[in-house]
């Protein structure tokens, strides 16, 4: 018979079924005789149904509604675990997902073994969390099957989650998908399920195909850099130092059934947005001070309009990260440490040694300020040669857009965009903010006219109308902070600045970084200041 299986595989087999599986409210196991493989079924207890608390609205005014006018249906659940080849496999069934612990399954079993027996030009689908300007969890889908690189995914900075496409082997079924779960739809029976289970193991040791190598660009950290990682992790929680870290959804979720989050199951009070900071003060008002273990054993829920837990995760799966330890640099994503490949790195570093320091970086008084704004006022303030136009918008384009031309100009010529520099999102924003003034600059006569009305008359264009030559003109990404620049930048930032670097100069500017020394008494304020997501 043909039917979905979702197929996880366990990190140990040694591990207690118990650790693998919350048996709180599950019935005595069934055991399965098969050929060389041991084989249990673990469903839910069946239990009476609740009501959702919606339907309090019509209750509430008519006695004379049954409960059973609504319903009375209950979630059904079970799990199969299989032994074979001296590794475990979970196939859950129904609500039976719920009842496995996922920080004993190995993580991105599913897309692996998909990268290595999916059709590269029969591609229907994926899911990447992107590094480009937020932290964006995003899936590309097609209405027929293409090569992925049609599904716009960027090989240098987007992690692939999930695939789903055409599989190479009959034995599968024809469609595959993968994340954590290997999820395929074969012609099967019961019996048969250790045999294939064995077949699929084989299919996810073996090396990736050359069209997917440039997955192992980031590829997963080993067991002793990942005890480091999470310390590390842990460690700027405490000092709530969050430049580098923050939390989010680790899936993509279904944004109409949601109300919000809350950290304790049927909890009233929601969160509708997330931070770090929320986190801490949960673990505060247990009285309870932050390890890894707890964020793995304590989630994060989803609650629909009931205040019902729709779907949960473990708080550490929500826990993102960039940090560089070494010459290493880590991503922490959906619960798993990355590193980078060295030789890509290396390359990445090399072209930022192409990008140059400005010249003028001593004019630049140290930031001693809370805010962007009054700190470039000052700069303007202190030295004549600069004209501020921080917060002067200009409205282009088409709904509410409104576009900083930049922070700064200095002598005319040169355009600066200045940041104090909070973690990698926050570069983002500054080379994408650069980029669109930058090429509305030289390609747009309209725009140039609006922001001919900004400046000041010894800086004006002497005609808007006349497209001018960007090789008179410097792009200046000037950033406080006490790292190295660029050398010191999280990777995606590093990434980031190349691609626009590469991009503004193809426009014909000359394009400069610049370092602004940052006072120590702001730099303490600031890393307690918690991080807003918008994922």
């Amino acid at each position: 018979m043909k039917i979905k299986l979702s197929i996880y595989k366990t990190k140990k087999i040694t591990d207690d079924i118990d650790q693998v599986l919350n048996l709180e409210k599950v019935q005595k196991p069934i055991e399965f005789e098969m050929d060389d493989a041991r084989a249990y079924l673990f469903a839910k207890q069946i239990s009476d149904p609740v009501l959702p608390e919606w339907t309090t609205l019509f209750t509430s005014q008519k006695a004379d509604i049954k409960p059973d006018f609504f319903g009375m249906n209950s979630s059904t659940g079970a799990v199969l675990v299989v032994e074979v080849d001296n590794s475990r496999y979970l196939i859950p069934f129904g609500t039976g997902h719920h009842l496995i612990n996922d920080s004993c399954i190995v993580k991105g079993f599913g897309l692996k073994t998909t990268l290595k027996c999916i059709e590269h030009k029969k591609i229907r689908s994926l899911d990447k969390g992107s590094h480009n300007e937020t932290n964006l969890l995003t899936r590309s889908q097609s209405s027929k099957e293409v090569d992925i690189y049609n599904l716009k995914i960027d090989s240098e900075m987007d992690i692939l989650t999930t695939l789903t496409g055409t599989s190479t082997e009959d034995v599968l079924g024809n469609k595959i998908t993968g994340k954590d779960a290997f999820v395929i739809m074969p012609d099967i029976e019961l019996k048969a399920i250790p045999e294939l289970l064995s077949k699929i193991n084989s299919i996810y040791l073996l090396p990736l195909p050359e069209e997917f190598e440039w997955v192992n660009n980031i590829k997963e950290a080993d067991e002793e850099e990942i005890e480091i990682l999470d310390l590390i992790l842990i460690e700027k929680i405490k000092s709530r130092e969050f430049d580098d870290v923050w939390i989010g959804e680790p899936e993509i979720v279904d944004w109409e059934n949601q109300i919000g989050y809350c950290f304790e199951k049927r909890q009233r009070f929601v969160h509708e947005n997330l931070s770090v900071e929320q986190v801490c003060d949960f673990f505060d008002s247990k009285n309870t001070e932050i390890t890894i273990d707890d964020l793995k054993k304590n989630c994060l829920h989803v609650l629909n309009a009931d205040f019902e837990s729709i779907k949960k995760w473990s708080l550490y799966r929500c826990f993102y990260a960039e940090i560089k330890e070494g010459d290493q640099n880590y991503i922490l994503r959906d619960s798993i440490w990355y590193v980078a490949d060295r030789k890509f790195v290396t390359t990445i570093d090399d072209e930022m040694k192409k990008i140059l320091h400005y010249e003028e970086s001593d004019k630049f008084p140290v930031y001693s300020y809370k805010r962007e704004e009054d700190y470039n006022k000052n700069v303007c303030l202190g030295d004549t040669s600069f004209t501020h136009m921080d917060q002067k918008f200009i409205h282009h384009g088409g709904g509410k857009s409104k576009i900083e031309f930049c922070d700064l100009i200095k002598d005319a010529s040169d355009f600066i965009h200045v940041k104090y520099y909070s973690g990698s999102q926050s570069m983002s924003h500054l080379f994408s903010q650069g980029f669109v003034g930058s090429e509305l600059f030289i390609s747009d006569s309209e725009f140039r006219g609006k922001l001919n009305e900004k400046l000041p008359d010894h800086i004006k264009l002497a005609d808007h109308v006349k497209r001018p030559d960007a090789k008179n003109y410097k792009l200046v990404f000037a950033i406080a902070t006490n790292k190295k620049l660029p050398e010191d930048l999280p990777l995606f930032s590093k990434i980031n600045l190349k691609n626009f670097h590469k991009s503004i100069r193809n426009f014909g500017y000359e394009v400069r970084i610049c370092k602004i020394d940052v006072d120590p008494n702001i730099y303490k304020r600031k890393l307690c200041k918690p991080q807003k997501n918008k994922l």
